[in-house]
């Protein structure tokens, strides 16, 4: 609906634009047809050249404005968010005193994980007026996903304050004043891509040694999928305790990546294969959620963070081979919503199933077309569409490649 209104207002600025220079009616005219078809960035070019020929021109430039406006809208509600920070930022230059062109621009670039240019732009925003919750909400999130956790509860509180109904704001409120309570007394260590917090000195050569095991895994899974996140990531050592209380995680959790990587590892003293895994596992969730956003299927997100949890603990599957005997699988395509409901062998025949699979994947096709499904899963269009792009063209389907998986199986 918004869009619509801002629409019919640009028809309503050519009327008396229309008396005074007929010259430009019809390319503004068809200007507007443009955008009310979705075609934004071709109404733009023809305002802008518009603005060319009379760059003094208060309604061509107002219907121009108006233009982004919908245009970065549109955007964003597709999630285009590269298209739409580029937009934005053209938008500036015509009018850098427009709040939202600022605000839209942060958002986007908060959403490709680009914090400090998103820090910027709504900082900038935030200058612009009154004091907007929603600005400070997502310069929270900013200083949240970068463990800024003093700044992110200021700014929260202060978006609370002007907006107390609003239970998105609240809810992250509440979340960080109860990380807070746990991680203030705690220590932090820094690595070239982790930051690590963990409580004592007496956990501080457990917080070296798993900096050094997630840089190991930086490496292996970034020449795996060729992908090295930009980002320097948060890692908290809980007790099982803390974690249980934080995270409302399931009992069979071994660790979450929600932003940050999170690990129940108090009473460790050092890191065994099963927690050198547990750290790959995670990791990998990482690198995934960089690269495909949280459009995986379970499945394919479950099994390659299996694969690289493989890499360091060799564990023998437990449940697969009774399956096999038992022709009792999770059809592949029941597997593509979240494990979180699933208990005892259940879980455990997921996870197993998952892995299996996904190794069957780089086996036959190899890890250059595994990175090439994740990323067209990635930009939204459904898991059977992008198999179809990638491994579907060597003349495969899913339902095909699930039968000859069941039938490689040998235990």
């Amino acid at each position: 609906m918004r869009n619509f209104s801002a629409l019919c207002f640009l028809l309503l600025l050519l009327s008396p634009f229309a008396a005074q220079a007929r010259t430009y009616v019809n390319e503004n005219n068809q200007a507007v047809e443009l955008l009310q078809q979705g075609r934004y960035l071709e109404g733009i070019a023809l305002l802008k050249q518009s603005l060319e020929r009379v760059p003094y021109d208060d309604t061509i430039r107002a219907n121009l404005l108006k233009s982004y406006q919908v245009a970065g809208r549109s955007l964003l509600n597709q999630q285009r968010f590269t298209e739409t920070a580029s937009l934005m930022a053209e938008a500036q230059e015509f009018d850098d005193l427009e709040r939202e062109f600022w605000t839209m621009r942060g958002y986007a670039l908060l959403r490709l994980k680009y914090y400090d240019e998103a820090e910027v732009d709504l900082q900038e925003a935030l200058g612009m007026g009154d004091p907007d919750p929603h600005i400070l909400y997502m310069l929270g999130e900013i200083y949240y996903l970068n463990d800024r956790m003093y700044e992110a509860f200021d700014a929260l509180e202060s978006a609370e304050l002007y907006a107390p109904a609003d239970k998105r704001i609240s809810e992250m409120l509440e979340k960080v004043r109860r990380e807070l309570a746990v991680e203030k007394e705690m220590e932090k260590e820094y690595g070239g891509n982790f930051v690590i917090t963990f409580e004592g000195d007496e956990n501080a050569d457990l917080g070296s040694d798993v900096l050094e095991v997630l840089e190991e895994a930086y490496i292996w899974l970034g020449r795996q999928l060729d992908h090295y996140p930009d980002v320097r990531v948060p890692v908290i050592l809980y007790s099982q305790k803390q974690f249980s209380e934080l995270t409302n995680s399931p009992d069979w959790a071994g660790g979450l990546y929600d932003g940050k990587i999170r690990l129940p590892v108090g009473g460790i003293t050092r890191l065994d294969t099963r927690v050198r895994g547990l750290l790959y596992h995670e990791y990998a969730h990482v690198v995934l959620r960089d690269m495909a956003g949280r459009h995986l299927p379970s499945w394919l997100n479950e099994g390659l963070a299996e694969v690289a949890e493989r890499e360091q603990d060799q564990t023998p599957l437990k449940v697969l081979p009774m399956a096999k005997e038992q022709d009792k699988f999770y059809p592949i395509r029941s597997l593509e919503g979240s494990f979180r409901n699933l208990s005892g062998l259940q879980i455990v025949l997921a996870y197993e199933q998952s892995y299996s699979f996904v190794q069957y994947l780089i086996d036959r096709f190899g890890w250059y077309e595994v990175r090439n499904l994740i990323i067209e899963i990635g930009t939204g269009i459904g898991v059977e569409p992008a198999f179809e792009r990638t491994i579907g063209t060597f003349g495969i389907s899913l339902e095909g490649l699930e039968r000859r998986w069941k039938d490689s199986l040998d235990f």
